[in-house]
């Protein structure tokens, strides 16, 4: 499924004046970072990028920005968000292809009822997502971990973390992602 989002290049000259005219119109400022290239400032309605990922449920998908008759694929690398009303105020964009290698936080979704909880225990979330590296295309929308199997005191290890082919985890130490805590009965 490819998603295009319509750019049109700023002209503005940049600030906070430039940057409130065009929210108010409705766009909100963005960047598209090309390797090699200086950075293209340009604008885009924030509903057709927040739309493309609802749809999607993957926020690490790949866009293709089109600006003027060019179409840049692109991930975003970070959405600014205004600290009170949360409204996305500025997205920074990446150009990638496909099977170039990017760095995404992919969020941790748990499987399965572990065993621990009826003995008592409490499924603890230590991290809700982790840095992973790999081809542009492929890096998945979470990482599905099973929990089926964890008892009071057992944990899943970022070690563990089952990824897609062509994805590794970056990690430097081996932390726990998953864990049961409580009192064993009896």
């Amino acid at each position: 499924m490819q998603t295009t989002i319509e750019a049109t290049p700023i002209t503005l000259a940049p600030g906070k004046g430039a940057a409130r005219k065009l929210r108010a119109s409705g766009k909100v400022p963005a960047v598209i970072y090309a390797g090699g290239q200086a950075a293209q400032r340009v604008s885009v309605t924030a509903k057709a990028v927040t739309d493309a990922f609802d749809k999607s449920k993957n926020r690490n998908m790949v866009l293709h920005v089109q600006v003027g008759g060019t179409s840049f694929p692109c991930i975003v690398r970070e959405a600014q968000r205004h600290p009170v009303s949360r409204e996305i105020i500025h997205f920074d964009f990446m150009d990638v292809t496909a099977d170039q290698p990017v760095q995404a936080l992919v969020p941790l979704l748990p499987t399965g009822k572990a065993k621990g909880l009826g003995a008592g225990g409490r499924l603890r979330i230590v991290r809700r997502e982790l840095k992973v590296a790999g081809p542009a295309s492929r890096i998945p929308a979470t990482l599905e971990i099973d929990v089926s199997d964890l008892d009071i005191g057992d944990d899943v290890r970022v070690s563990k973390v089952a990824t897609p082919e062509g994805i590794r985890v970056i990690f430097d130490v081996d932390f726990a992602v998953f864990a049961v805590d409580g009192k064993k009965e009896g």
